[in-house]
């Protein structure tokens, strides 16, 4: 009897391991998705957010699953936690390098140097890359590029889009300085997602970036969107003015223009015609721009900008009872963020990203319809993820947290090397910053800190008390302004 229980035993045994051998197979050869919980979202939620990677990465093979738990209700919940994750993962890239915060694209030469998250590869190593499209439920393409010096451009790529260098090697120019892009369209499964894959160039505060997109020379001194639709590509100015030049005809486009040049079919290297006249900006084509991804954060203005022709009042509220900021001399040209409900006041933003708001009916310029209206001041665009709010002090000895913007006032405490604080506000003076430090808050000297933050998207303070002495006055023009980290450009 014991032998013939000892028998059924081994006989249950090897049929149970042939069993989990034969279930082993099958999960390799049919591979599941796997699912990665990103729990930090824009709002409080109970559960975590799901982000479905698909198994094959290729841009071919992003499709949603059929079992996915994305839906129209929580899509943008499920694109801003992506959106989070690729920031965390590139926005401290190294210069001339790309960085992936997405799904794989295609390298040529063939590589998978940028197959993982936050994976970098030299720039100089790749002539050509295609980024899968934005998806929802299954992420899609989010890439960086920074540039040399020289070009003092920062790029970022947004979901399907095919980017090429056209500089040779043998002609000893900076690689990437001359480019071709294509865009395609975006996964229709979010209605607060881009609806095409675009090109986001920005050059450095107050700096010029020079480059040729689809064999048109630009100079950029603020940011400008490049996509390409049908045979047309659409160069548009959110920030700052661009210089157009093709066939040695030259256009200028103000913050909130765009200009449309049309293209042989499957042929970017030049346009099929001379370059016209600017037109307003498409919003609906550009409003869903994840703006917290760029390395500037910048908000998409309306169609078309606003002049000043004289000194006008800018007010930090649509009240004429509200408090002046300063007067904008005559000959300004500011991008137009919205309106008030009553449309009388326009809410304004300069290039060096200072805003305010300014009666509409003492300003020129030309604009479209307006699609935001508020009467409350939203706050500057920040960074996603922990690179918002967050700086450390560097200097040895210590940093001191004082009572106001100005080494004339008193010196609360001195926050030892090394010590991780959270940035809350900049000065309307000094290239200071108001931060927490544990149980404290002050002010700092921007110099005492170390920080991937974005300055000038940091509110600014205007109840703190002026310095005994007399302080430098604002500059309106692009690069000016205040608290910037580096006084010769930079974010």
């Amino acid at each position: 009897m014991r032998t013939r229980l000892a028998a059924a035993l081994v006989l249950l045994l090897l049929l149970s391991a042939c069993r989990a051998r034969q279930e082993t197979a099958e999960q390799i050869q049919r591979p599941a998705s796997v699912i990665v919980y990103i729990t930090p979202t824009p709002i409080p939620t109970l559960v975590p957010t799901a982000m479905r990677f698909p198994p094959t990465n290729t841009p071919e093979t992003i499709a949603v699953e059929e079992k996915s738990n994305i839906t129209a209700a929580n899509c943008e919940e499920a694109l801003a936690a992506h959106y989070a994750k690729a920031s965390d993962s590139c926005l401290a890239g190294q210069t001339g390098y790309f960085c992936n915060g997405g799904l794989p694209p295609k390298l040529d030469p063939a590589s998978n140097a940028l197959n993982a998250l936050a994976a970098q590869a030299e720039a100089i190593q790749i002539e050509r890359l295609q980024s899968p499209p934005l998806s929802a439920a299954a992420g899609g393409g989010l890439l960086w590029l920074r540039l040399e010096k020289n070009i003092l451009m920062d790029a970022l790529i947004i979901g399907g889009v095919s980017i090429s260098n056209r500089v040779s090697a043998e002609t000893g120019l900076a690689r990437w300085r001359s480019i071709t892009i294509e865009s395609g369209p975006s996964a229709s499964d979010c209605a607060a997602m881009p609806s095409v894959g675009a090109l986001v160039v920005q050059g450095l505060y107050g700096r010029t970036a020079s480059v040729f997109i689809n064999g048109v020379a630009t100079e950029i001194n603020g940011t400008l969107i490049v996509l390409t639709q049908a045979d047309t590509t659409k160069f548009i100015t959110i920030e700052g003015n661009v210089l157009l030049v093709a066939y040695g005809q030259s256009v200028t486009l103000n913050v909130g223009e765009q200009l449309n040049l049309r293209y042989e079919t499957g042929d970017w290297n030049r346009p099929a015609q001379l370059p016209g006249e600017p037109v307003l900006l498409e919003y609906d084509l550009i409003k869903h721009m994840p703006i917290r991804l760029f390395d500037r954060p910048v908000p998409i203005p309306q169609p078309g900008y606003a002049q000043t022709q004289g000194g006008v009042n800018m007010r930090v509220a649509p009240d004429i009872e509200s408090q002046l900021l300063f007067q904008v001399p005559a000959g300004e040209t500011m991008g137009i963020l919205g309106a008030s409900s009553d449309g009388e006041w326009l809410h304004i933003r300069f290039g060096n990203g200072d805003t305010g708001w300014m009666s509409a009916e003492l300003l020129a310029g030309r604009h479209g319809q307006i699609h935001s209206v508020y009467d409350i001041t939203p706050a500057p665009p920040q960074r996603y993820g922990n690179y918002a709010r967050q700086a450390k002090v560097n200097v040895p000895p210590g940093g001191n947290l004082r009572e106001a913007p100005d080494t004339a006032f008193r010196v609360k405490r001195t926050l030892p090397f090394g010590m991780v604080v959270k940035l809350l506000a900049r000065s309307p003076y000094s290239p200071w910053v108001k931060v927490e430090a544990e149980d404290d808050t002050g002010w700092m000297a921007l110099f005492t800190l170390e920080t991937e933050a974005v300055i000038s998207s940091l509110p600014i303070d205007y109840n703190v008390p002026l310095p005994p002495r007399a302080t430098p006055t604002p500059s309106f023009s692009f690069g000016g302004g205040h608290a910037y980290p580096n006084p010769d450009g930079g974010y």
